[in-house]
């Protein structure tokens, strides 16, 4: 496996710039290239980080299924609530 050293700007909303180095093989990172076909590494890496921290939170929300219990009622009233708002304001 070839291992490559390579410098990327991850640009994440909300927070400062950062420069560091990754050690990360050719074949990742050519795949992952290809998948998000961005105009360079540093953008498609940034990309693949962003999507890999939505699935951990994706999948940590759905862990709660079954956990937590909704007072189906109380939505209700309050999406009736926040519609008559949006009427009011039209």
């Amino acid at each position: 496996m070839f291992i490559i050293t390579g410098r990327c700007n991850i640009i994440m909303k909300g927070m400062m710039k950062v420069r560091t180095t990754f050690n990360i093989s050719e074949d990742l990172i050519r795949e992952v290239e290809s998948l998000y076909k961005a105009d360079s590494r540093s953008k498609a890496v940034e990309s693949a980080l962003k999507d890999a921290v939505r699935l951990k939170k994706l999948m940590a929300f759905m862990e709660l299924k079954g956990n937590i219990d909704i007072d189906e009622e109380a939505v209700r009233k309050i999406r009736e609530a926040e519609l008559g708002e949006n009427e009011d304001n039209s």
